[in-house]
């Protein structure tokens, strides 16, 4: 009786193992599904490896704000926080994109002031936007460049335009006199540009 028994459950025993197999995959895959990393390099500049627990991803692609025809590019910094997308959902990373920029110990906010809006380059560059006010500051400790714009320059202090930087201004105005209508000249300015 046992035997038949047996005979008569083999199906079920191996539907049942099946079952159990296919469901220790979807999990593992479901595991794999979302994770939280640290950025481990950027080779390249173009893509990352991200440390997953003990794993590690091959160079995977990274989310930035747009590429399109608007496009904008920032690099992964090591050590930032990264959320893996695992679009293959298979036990290798090959098919994921990193989203990177949470805030972490490594790399806080540059402001926790709700009412700005502020993107840090590193130390010693921000851009910032007060929005009940809308002033926008731009600090830029190695100056500013506008770079494709002939009408205006800034370089080490000094701003010009395509005829002449603002110094060489302040010279002809401090400098210059007027023709008066009976052929003589009207003193020079009193009031002095020049620093």
């Amino acid at each position: 009786m046992n035997g038949l028994l047996k005979r008569m459950l083999a199906p079920v025993h191996e539907a049942l193992a099946g079952l159990q197999e296919a469901a220790e995959d979807n999990r593992r895959q479901g595991n794999n599904l979302i994770c939280k990393g640290v950025v481990k390099s950027a080779p390249g500049g173009t893509r990352v490896v991200v440390r997953i627990g003990e794993n590690t991803t091959p160079p995977i692609q990274f989310l930035v704000p747009a590429a399109g025809v608007t496009s904008h590019y920032r690099c992964p910094s090591p050590g930032e926080i990264a959320i893996v997308l695992n679009f293959g959902t298979g036990d290798n990373f090959d098919s994921c994109v990193a989203l990177c920029g949470l805030c972490s110990d490594s790399f806080p906010f540059p402001t926790d002031n709700p009412d700005e809006v502020m993107t840090a380059y590193g130390e010693k560059a921000y851009t910032k936007v007060d929005i009940p006010s809308g002033k926008l500051t731009i600090h830029a400790a190695g100056g500013v460049e506008f770079v494709g714009t002939p009408e205006v320059k800034n370089t080490e202090g000094e701003i010009a335009d395509k005829v002449r930087a603002m110094s060489l201004d302040r010279v002809i105005y401090d400098t210059h006199d007027h023709p008066g209508d009976s052929g003589g000249k009207t003193g020079a300015a009193n009031q002095k540009q020049g620093g």
